[in-house]
């Protein structure tokens, strides 16, 4: 009498093997997902999480409601920082639970924000809408290499603007450099364009002591400086650059936005090459003879000091590198 309850206790076990284990929290996460409820869904799967153990369709369902979620807060908020979150987080589940359609919802969902934050146009939205573009092609989404290349477009048009402006506003020539250093940061590098652009907006900065924390240049940004970016305490100014074949001479003035002092010496400053070669001063001329002993104090100026370097016909010059007390800093040069 007792053998049919044995049969049946079996086959009940075995049923719940083959089906997985779905708590409580994990049925009610299943609720809500099928009623349209990804963020109560969400939550009850991470109860279920947890809790533990979970069923084999669970990371199926937890990813697909991660990017319902994503998309329903993005609705709200496109440029809200926990979206980079949740994107990075699906990105993971699907890598370690692949599925076709979420896959192909994932990609859509990227595109759909970064459209959104693009449309918004500050430095910043730009910048996020850009990084959900490079995860939506490489999540599969089309048309993500034309997109990425209208913003990076749109962008070079508007710093050729302040660029032009810059002749009679030398803050327009600040902000042009400062948006190009975002627009690479952006874009993980240089492109052809940018550097041609580069090169110009460096000419015309020479001179021009870069503060990108004056007040002035961060009201045209409509941002504090990116720490990124505006990393130098003491700032250079190149007051004559005459590159030649085989030697570069600089005449060179150093401003200190620093919190200490520093001694102005020709012997710390280095020219670099586009290939990391790096040269020192094989002449100091004019000033340096007289301000070697100079220390700049916090917010003062220096003298003009003049160097040549020595290199190979041929080098291709990047940029001027000084180092003292204060730190390192560099100016690039055109």
């Amino acid at each position: 009498m007792t053998t049919p309850k044995l049969t049946l206790c079996a086959g009940l076990t075995l049923a719940f093997l083959l089906t997985g284990c779905r708590s409580r929290q994990e049925a009610a996460g299943d609720k809500y997902r099928k009623i349209g409820d990804p963020l109560h869904s969400l939550m009850n799967y991470e109860e279920a999480l947890k809790r533990g153990p979970v069923s084999k369709e669970f990371y199926k369902n937890y990813t697909l409601v991660n990017i319902q979620a994503m998309g329903l807060r993005a609705k709200e908020d496109p440029t809200a920082e926990f979206l980079d979150i949740l994107k990075d987080t699906v990105a993971s589940l699907l890598t370690q639970y692949p599925d076709p359609q979420n896959q192909t919802l994932f990609a859509s969902t990227l595109s759909s924000i970064a459209s959104a934050r693009i449309k918004i146009g500050s430095s910043e939205a730009m910048e996020g809408g850009f990084r959900f573009l490079q995860a939506a092609e490489k999540a599969g989404a089309g048309g993500g290499a034309a997109a990425k290349q209208q913003v990076v477009a749109s962008k070079l048009k508007e710093i050729e603007d302040d660029y032009n402006d810059a002749a009679k506003n030398p803050t327009s020539g600040i902000v042009a450099d400062y948006k190009l250093s975002k627009l690479s940061l952006m874009t993980g590098g240089d492109s052809p364009e940018m550097n041609a652009l580069w090169s110009k907006v460096r000419k015309v900065n020479l001179n021009t002591y870069l503060m990108y924390d004056n007040d002035d240049v961060a009201g045209e940004l409509g941002e504090r400086p990116d720490s990124r970016i505006n990393k130098y305490g003491v700032l250079l100014g190149i007051v004559k650059y005459e590159p030649g074949s085989t030697t570069t001479k600089i005449q060179v003035k150093a401003w200190n936005g620093a919190s200490v002092l520093f001694h102005y010496r020709g012997e710390g400053f280095t020219l670099y090459a586009k290939d990391g070669t790096a040269f020192k001063p094989t002449a100091k001329i004019g000033g340096f003879a007289k301000t070697d002993k100079d220390v700049i104090q916090k917010s003062d100026e220096s003298k003009t000091g003049g160097l040549t370097f020595t290199h190979p016909a041929g080098t291709e010059v990047s940029y001027l590198e000084f180092k003292c007390e204060a730190g390192t800093t560099r100016k690039y040069l055109p």
